[in-house]
């Protein structure tokens, strides 16, 4: 199936033909094509960017799993105090916005300014970009017992939407990317790196590539959040698991002494407990 291979050639993922005979019905219906022929011969770049849309729409929410943000908070600290420089974080994929803003959202309650942070946040989907950029969250994206970030960092906009601060918004910078691509290289390494629950959609030799690509953005002192089900497949590709509990945090293997100092023995705050359910039948965004 041509539309098939190439929806996982572009995305990385391990795609079903269920999925992808979806989003085709999907397409045809909405340009008013009958043919399955017609439709593939007219595939071209922006046809296959709506199907793209179509097979990566992803489902979070803010704060998912917050022992990865307390450690990601208290690790910046750290980091601030030894040397006093920006730390420089990535979120891939970053969906709608919900982990970036929660990661900013967790610095500035640590008691970290706004300017000594800068988070890079990336995903393949061009509408979860624009919708990552408006700032805008439902009822649905706040989950859990204590909501009393929303107060804190949000601004009601009606009954049902509540916008971000403007501050923390501008700390975040979104781009549409691919983890696979060699478009992502950065000039620099980052300090922290959200990288959860993707790879459990790639197979075994995209899953090896996707780690390639993530160790060489990350710091060789640096730390890195997965998602629960994945730490295997890092450490079985050069990282090693930190200890701390439901926050799913390694740091490259061979990492220099220091890359563990005092801060990975510091008390977390008590967390509602990690998010081990299984993923939803959507993949989620590159």
């Amino acid at each position: 199936m041509k539309t098939l291979a190439l929806l996982r050639e572009a995305t990385g993922l391990n795609l079903t033909r269920a999925t992808v005979e979806r989003a085709v019905k999907q397409r045809m219906e909405a340009l008013g094509v009958d043919d399955r022929k017609l439709y593939t011969a007219q595939l071209d770049r922006q046809e296959l960017t709506a199907l793209i849309e179509l097979v990566v729409v992803p489902e979070s929410w803010l704060f998912r799993d917050p022992q990865a943000f307390a450690v990601a908070a208290e690790f910046a600290r750290a980091r601030l105090a030894e040397g006093g420089r920006l730390v420089r974080m990535l979120s891939i994929p970053c969906a709608g916005g919900e982990e970036p803003y929660s990661l900013a959202m967790a610095l500035c309650d640590a008691g970290i300014a706004p300017t000594a942070f800068a988070i890079d946040a990336v995903d393949i989907s061009a509408a979860c970009i624009a919708r990552a950029e408006s700032g805008l969250f439902g009822r649905n994206a706040f989950r859990g017992k204590d909501l009393s970030f929303r107060e804190r960092h949000f601004r009601p906009v009606d009954d049902e939407l509540f916008a971000i601060d403007a501050g923390l918004r501008r700390r975040v910078r979104f781009r549409q990317g691919n983890l696979l691509t060699s478009e992502l290289a950065a000039p620099r390494t980052y300090d922290v790196i959200f990288c959860r629950n993707l790879l459990i959609y790639f197979d075994r030799d995209t899953t090896a590539t996707a780690i390639g690509r993530l160790g060489a953005l990350l710091a060789d002192d640096g730390v890195l959040l997965a998602g629960y089900a994945e730490v295997p497949s890092f450490t079985r590709h050069g990282f090693t698991p930190l200890p701390y509990r439901q926050a799913f945090a390694l740091r490259k293997a061979g990492a220099p002494a220091q890359a563990e100092p005092a801060w990975s023995r510091l008390p977390l705050p008590r967390s509602e407990g990690a998010d081990r359910s299984a993923p939803s039948a959507t993949p989620a965004s590159v």
